[in-house]
């Protein structure tokens, strides 16, 4: 199963130009993107703690480091932050944690830079809006892009397995040929994956179920016994 991805029907063929002639190619730049986006999460989860073990070792009246929301590495405002900090930094140990975060977000630019050599070979994705929907951004593209029936389009889309939430910022692939749909969401530049953002919604409808149901337990009065 392909990591990080919703991943919805089989595709014959894309006929966009430069783009993947076939199924098997789609799938192995699909597999290169969420393989590249893992390596770009993990760094990001690394710099995260390092930054937080910096932030507590610094007194309350001392500058901390913020992150930026998105997993694409440090901003140029705060990797100059941190280049100030290292060169006014006497004690080794803390000036090696800061070294440490620069080196990782080195990392994560050259990652970026081979995330978007692979995402230029398939088709352009749709990032996601606030109030976007999977099955409002998969209908759009097959009755306006593609002139499908409407009819014909809600049918390909009950077909296929689309994603309940999104997140702003989470890449959506959509295709369509010869009457098959695919689509696919990718985490793209959002610090967590689909899966997990659909793990934590599961968890909080549980947790939300199950204290509605303490609840409406505590509250109800309890049936008379049967004689």
């Amino acid at each position: 199963m392909l990591k990080n991805l919703i991943l919805s029907a089989f595709v014959l063929s894309l006929i966009s130009c430069g783009k993947p002639s076939n199924i098997e190619e789609f799938q192995r730049l699909v597999q290169k993107v969420s393989k590249k986006n893992e390596e770009i999460g993990s760094i990001n989860m690394e710099i995260a703690e390092a930054v937080r073990k910096y932030n507590e070792s610094r007194k309350a009246d001392e500058q901390p480091i913020v992150l930026p929301d998105s997993m694409m590495g440090l901003n140029k405002e705060q990797l100059k932050l941190i280049q100030d900090m290292i060169s006014k930094e006497q004690d080794i140990s803390t000036k090696g944690m800061l070294t440490q975060i620069i080196d990782k977000n080195k990392t994560i630019e050259k990652l970026n830079a081979d995330l978007e050599d692979m995402k230029a070979k398939l088709p352009r994705p749709v990032v996601v809006k606030a109030g976007d929907t999977h099955h409002k951004i998969g209908y759009d593209f097959l009755t306006k892009e593609k002139g499908v029936d409407p009819k014909r389009a809600n049918e390909l889309l009950e077909q296929s397995f689309l994603a309940d939430d999104l997140l702003p910022g989470f890449n959506v692939w959509v295709y369509y040929n010869d009457d098959v749909f695919g689509t696919f969401v990718n985490q793209g530049n959002v610090r967590i994956s689909p899966n997990q953002f659909s793990r934590i919604i599961r968890k909080k409808q549980m947790d939300d179920a199950r204290e509605a149901g303490r609840q409406e337990a505590t509250e109800k009065p309890a049936e008379p016994a049967a004689k």
